[in-house]
């Protein structure tokens, strides 16, 4: 009887993610066409451009790598508090008896909804956080082609580029 003799394929890992990649976002784009997106999503090179910016927007994970939180002030006056502070403007036996009744009795008949609304808030402060790296990354990309129209419109640009080819043209 004969052995098999056929070789071993080698596969490049590389091109296997990029065509799982690009059928993943062939669906997702026929997916979100479907439920009403916006009709410029039909062009695939368009749709891929748009993911690779939210994409690396959602992976900033550094508040400190975003400008516009520098732009709201002081966080105290727009970041979600999460935490629950038990306070009293009464002094004496009064605030301290208002404290135990806040911290003893109504805080356990209440935790659930509070453990609720802490879990949405810390979702929402991740959508927030992603929004403003999307934010921030299309504000770089609109200035950076503001730039590039204003060098390919300027009169004396223009005048060099054509200097630059053959015969002027």
């Amino acid at each position: 009887m004969g052995e098999n003799t056929t070789a071993p394929t080698e596969v490049s890992v590389d091109a296997v993610m990029a065509d799982v990649q690009a059928r993943v976002r062939e669906r997702l784009r026929d997916q979100i066409l479907r439920h009403g997106a916006s009709r410029a999503f039909e062009d695939p090179q368009l749709f891929a451009e748009v993911e690779r910016v939210l994409f690396d927007a959602s992976g900033v994970s550094d508040p400190g790598a975003l400008i516009l939180p520098t732009f709201l002030g002081d966080p105290e006056t727009w970041r979600l508090e999460t935490a629950i502070r038990y306070k009293s403007h009464r002094g004496g036996v009064a605030g301290s008896a208002l404290l135990f009744v806040k911290r003893r009795l109504l805080m356990p008949v209440v935790r659930f909804l509070f453990e609720y609304s802490r879990d949405n808030f810390e979702r929402q402060r991740r959508v927030n956080h992603v929004l403003i790296a999307c934010v921030q990354e299309l504000a770089l990309e609109t200035s950076r082609l503001r730039s590039d129209v204003r060098r390919l419109s300027d009169p004396a640009a223009a005048d060099s580029r054509k200097s630059e080819t053959p015969g002027g043209r």
